[in-house]
């Protein structure tokens, strides 16, 4: 009875164990043409998120941050192969404002999956004139 008992114990604490496994990490990397967009033309960034080196279908949700804290919401976006591209556009009410020009800002990507632990990255960037 004891041995059994035992032996059923080790099983229990054995599965307990697989199933408290820790989930894989998303990466978050991201890519853009400069860390200085230029006031008034076109930006093209790139946010790539991976598990174990391969691609995975996530949300990611793109902010712009500032000292720490959002001061503009990008988007968000569900991607099935594990990468988004976007260009901010040169005018308009999604270009960069000019108050923007010269101020340490950090565009953040988070992306989540199920099964999953979420990753974030940053991109600094300072927005200068022509």
């Amino acid at each position: 009875m004891r041995r059994a008992l035992l032996i059923a114990l080790v099983l229990l604490l054995a599965g307990a164990g697989a199933a408290g496994a820790a989930k894989p990490k998303l990466t978050v990397v991201m890519t853009a043409q400069s860390h200085h967009p230029k006031l008034h033309h076109t930006w093209s960034y790139e946010v790539k998120v991976t598990a174990n080196g391969k691609p995975v279908a996530c949300k990611i949700h793109l902010q712009m941050w500032f000292n720490g804290s959002s001061v503009g919401e990008i988007g968000t976006h569900v991607v099935r192969n594990g990468i988004w591209k976007e260009t901010i556009v040169a005018t308009g009410p999604a270009a960069f404002p000019p108050a923007s020009v010269g101020q340490p800002l950090v565009l953040h990507a988070a992306a989540t999956a199920k099964g999953y632990r979420a990753g974030a990255a940053g991109w600094a960037i300072s927005v200068v004139k022509k």
